[in-house]
Parts: structure tokens; sequence; C-alpha cells
């Protein structure tokens, strides 16, 4: 070889330009596979959350309150028809009805309490993998969900009707009646204590005040309320698929011969119109004059009983179960206070107690009684004489702590002026419902 040709060999062996175009074609046939390959896995996971999707909606279905109320295998046969329905409706998708598990397990202790598992297995098919053999991809899950039966409840309404309800509901109505009466916020019906004009010029008692100018009340107020908490309840317990009963009572003086005696306008009923209807009987406290119920009869203002009225109630009530519909187990039952919470009985020296017996409320919460208290708050601006200013005012920041303390966990509300008490009253009768549910 001569010395040229040499050179010219040693030059094209030298060049290596042409190795990157080699290099890329080996380079390509990879990098496309796995491109694809990384796409495939892609809509294998869109597929597989899809599919969980589906399985969590099963799974729900089975636990919803109507279906509650059905077996185990209607249950379990419900999951399954919604499950294969909407698994082999998805596309890319290759699902066999012989790979999907549903289990339903039931305990039936404290109200029936269910648990439902969906568990599926399904292929996602491939687009690009295939050329490689691997026409699928493999995806699985699983969802478990749980829920009881909401348990039949027994609701116990005390109304306080006592003399300090009877306050105006609005800054309005504090403002117009105390323009009237010549500083008092308390609409008091004391028939022989005439010292007032009415709307149309008449000589009355406070309470003949408010009512002729349409002075919301307090007492007025928490009627309503509980009417409405009554449709409520009839309204919820046909959602839940439960029973609940209610009964209505009010309290005021502990005296027997007084008019707002310790009273039962309703007992306990499934007939919750009818309790509705009982509110109407509820009326404030009726006096002959300041500090006397009747003439020659006086009780020196002791107008509200607290202490009385739960001792009544403990009896009352019946003995509270969970509230499960096996066979011998009882309702659960919860205790409404509507109350301005001033405890105004067995006055030591002259003085009110203010604050309720929290003792009282701890008894039968340790009998398995909840209490759910709506505190109508006592204002400092409704203590308008100086027996009030000297007696009630000092101890007034006990009654709120007492209250508190003697409501169930969760289940204490306060409403003051221009606050709506219906509403306050069905919030804290949702809070107890969803309380129940929990407890089971």
């Amino acid at each position: 070889m001569s010395k040229h040709k040499a050179k010219i060999f040693g030059k094209l062996f030298a060049n290596e330009r042409g190795n990157v175009l080699m290099i890329c074609g080996f380079a390509i046939l990879p990098m496309t596979f796995s491109t694809g390959m990384v796409i495939d896995y892609s809509r294998a996971a869109r597929a597989q959350t899809k599919m969980n999707a589906i399985a969590d909606a099963a799974a729900l279905s089975a636990v919803t309150t109507p279906m509650l109320q059905k077996t185990k295998t209607e249950a379990e046969t419900q999951a399954r028809s919604l499950f294969n329905a909407q698994a082999s409706a998805l596309q890319g998708v290759v699902y066999d009805s012989a790979n999907l598990t549903v289990s339903v397990t039931e305990t039936n202790t404290t109200g029936k309490d269910r648990t439902v598992v969906v568990s599926y297995r399904a292929l996602s098919t491939n687009i690009f993998s295939g050329i490689l053999g691997m026409q699928s991809l493999r995806i699985s899950g699983s969802s478990t969900t749980n829920a009881k039966d909401a348990p039949n409840i027994d609701f116990y309404v005390l109304l306080d009707t006592s003399g300090s309800m009877a306050i105006p509901a609005t800054t309005a109505g504090l403002t117009l009646l105390t323009s009237k009466t010549g500083g008092c916020a308390f609409a008091c019906h004391s028939t022989n204590d005439k010292t007032a004009k009415n709307k149309f010029g008449v000589t009355t008692d406070y309470y003949g005040v408010a009512t002729s100018y349409d002075i919301p009340l307090r007492i007025d107020e928490a009627k309503k309320a509980v009417k409405s908490m009554m449709t409520k309840a009839a309204a919820t317990g046909a959602q839940n698929h439960a029973i609940y009963r209610a009964g209505l009572w009010t309290f005021a003086a502990k005296d027997t011969w007084t008019n707002n005696y310790f009273t039962q306008l309703s007992p306990i009923t499934h007939d919750l119109h009818s309790v509705s209807t009982a509110t109407d009987s509820a009326a404030t406290s009726l006096y002959y004059s300041n500090s006397c119920p009747k003439k020659n009869q006086c009780n020196n203002d002791q107008d509200t009983a607290s202490s009385d009225a739960f001792s009544k109630m403990t009896t009352a009530m019946a003995v509270p179960g969970n509230g499960t519909n096996v066979a011998g187990d009882r309702p659960q039952a919860i205790l409404f206070l509507i109350t301005d919470g001033m405890r105004d009985e067995n006055r030591p020296g002259g003085k009110p107690e203010a604050a309720i017996d929290t003792a009282l409320c701890t008894s039968l919460k340790n009998n398995n009684y909840r209490i759910a208290v709506l505190y109508t708050e006592y204002l400092p601006e409704s203590l308008s004489d100086t027996w009030s200013k000297n007696n009630v005012l000092p101890n007034l920041y006990k009654v709120e702590p007492a209250l508190q303390a003697c409501a169930s966990s969760g289940l204490y509300y306060k409403v003051t002026t221009d606050q709506d008490i219906a509403a306050a009253l069905n919030n804290l009768f949702d809070r107890a419902v969803q309380s129940a549910r929990l407890t089971q």
C-alpha cells in the first residue's frame, strides 16, 4: 500500500462524526418503548384511580340510611351491582366480575354497626407495551367504609317560664318597654300592679304594655323555638329511620299553689306535633302583685326553682338505653333545658342562689342521660331596681359557668338579645342527634 492510500484510510478511521448517527439509530428503539411504557403506566394509574372511586361509591351505597334498614345480603347485592355497572363501562379496562370481592359484616350489640369492604382486580390495556408482549398491566384496589344506625331518642324539653323569661328578645323591644315602664326591662305579669299605660292608654301591668306593643318576649320566642325543634325532629327522625319521641315540661316557682308550678304540658310521645301544640299552653308567671303569686300568698319572689324541676324530671324521665331496635333495649334520653339560668329558690339571707345546682346535672349524666342547655342570657341591664342591683347583679357571674358545667360535652349553646332563639335551639338539636350517633 502506498503511503498516500495509508494516509486516506487513517483519516477515515480517525473520523468519528458518523458514529453519532449510528448510536442514535441504536438508541431510538429503546427510547421509543420507554416513552410508550411511561404512557401505559400513566394510563394504568388513571384507570386505577377511577376504579378506586367506583369502589368507594359501591361501599358507601351499602351503608346509606335506607340501606342500613336492609339485610347484609341486600347491602352486598347493592354494592356489587353498582361496582359492576360502572366498572364495566370504563374504556381501556378489562374487568371480570369474578375478580370483585364484597364483604359485609355487622354487629348488633349497640345498634346495627355495618362495615363494608369492596376489593377488585382488573387489567389496564396497553397501547405501546403490547409490541413487547405486555398486553396489559394489573391494577387493584380496596375501599372500606363503616356506618351505624341512628339511635332512637327520647327528647325531654324543660322550659323555664319564670318571670325573668319575660324580657324582650330584641334591642328595640328592650328600649320600648323600658321607656313605657319607667326603666323596667321585665314584662312582669302582676295583675294588681297596674302602674303603666299600654299602647291604647289603658293602665295595666308591664306584661300588658309589652303585649299591646307586640314586643316579642323571650318566653314567646322560646315557645316558637320548641315548635320549630319538633318539626325538625319529625323530619330528622324520618330521614334517619329512627324513632324519636318528645315531651314538654315547664317550671318556675316551687309552690304548688302558684300558676307557674312545675307542669307537664305533654307526656313523652311519638306524636311530635302534639308536643308542638302543647307549647301554646306555656305561660309566663302570673302574679297577683310583686312577690305574691296570689292575694295574701307570697313567696318572697322565689320564682325559679330549677333544683325542684330537676328532681321532678328525674322521676318523669324513663331509664335510658342504647337506642337500638334490639328487643328489650330502650331509647337514649336527652334533657333539653331552655332557661336564663338564674336560680331563685331557698334564699339564705334573702339572696338568690343564682347558679343552678350542678350536682343534680352530674347525677343525671352519671345515669346515662345527656343534657343539652340553651342559655338565653340573663342581662345585667335588666336589673333596674335596687334589690336586684344589690343581690342579683353581684352573683350574675355564676350563672353561665354553672350552665356550661351542667351541659353534656358539646351540648351548650348561648343566645342573647337580637339573636334567633329557634335557630339556636335547632343547632343544639343537630348537635345532640349527631353526637348521639357518634356514641354508638
